[in-house]
């Protein structure tokens, strides 16, 4: 994935730049296609499996079309809890609300985003699958709404594997002396991975601002 540069912290490879056309680009070795891949897909399946839900006999609901509907139950799993996390602390009853009226909807664009960085991952496959090594590349290109989708996915991914490990914002010595055969060290590798490739879409996309 990379390795550590002198003075400290990740360096890796595999960057965001602007493409000559318009839009930015990036090449990426077909084991880090894979993995991509592999994690947004099960992103996807993560947003898509709702909580079960309770039923609701609101006024305000009724009164927007939505008494119908199912209220959705607050996530038992801290990592859809963080991706999906009450909009008011201290107060059940406007949490619920809250949940009840935007939580399809942040779903269904969470799914949206992800399935749009899986589609641009499938379209810049130049080769079958099958006959693609580890180290072979993969260049893909982004337009404005396609970049939009890969820094939101790349967020969410942050954020569920941040939740999945623990971390904190004062811990980055305790990870940074994982010993090697500690599984947490590969994740949190991951995890970094992740983190260069959103900076660098952030500097890419903020360089081309008036």
């Amino acid at each position: 994935m990379g390795h550590t540069a002198e003075g400290g912290g990740p360096r890796l490879s595999t960057a965001f730049r602007r493409a000559r056309g318009g839009g930015v680009t990036a090449s990426f070795h077909t084991a880090e296609v894979e993995l991509l891949r592999s994690l947004v897909g099960q992103l996807l399946e993560l947003v898509h499996d709702e909580p079960e839900a309770k039923e609701s006999d609101d006024g305000w609901a009724a009164a927007l079309g939505l008494a119908d509907e199912d209220t959705p139950a607050r996530p038992t799993d801290p990592v859809l809890l963080r991706l999906f996390p009450d909009g008011y602390n201290g107060d059940d009853e406007s949490a619920s609300d809250f949940r009840r009226f935007t939580e399809r909807g942040l779903r269904e664009a969470k799914a949206g985003t992800a399935a749009t960085v899986l589609t641009s991952l499938a379209t810049s496959e130049g080769m079958n699958p099958e006959e693609r090594r580890p180290r072979d590349k993969t260049r893909v290109e982004l337009n404005a709404e396609e970049a939009d989708a890969w820094l939101r996915t790349l967020t969410d991914l942050r954020l569920a594997l941040g939740t999945r490990l623990g971390i904190s914002d004062d811990d980055e010595d305790e990870w940074a002396n994982l010993s090697d055969d500690d599984p947490r060290r590969h994740i949190h590798d991951v995890y970094d991975w992740l983190g260069w490739l959103q900076e660098t879409l952030v500097r890419t996309l903020s360089a081309g601002l008036p």
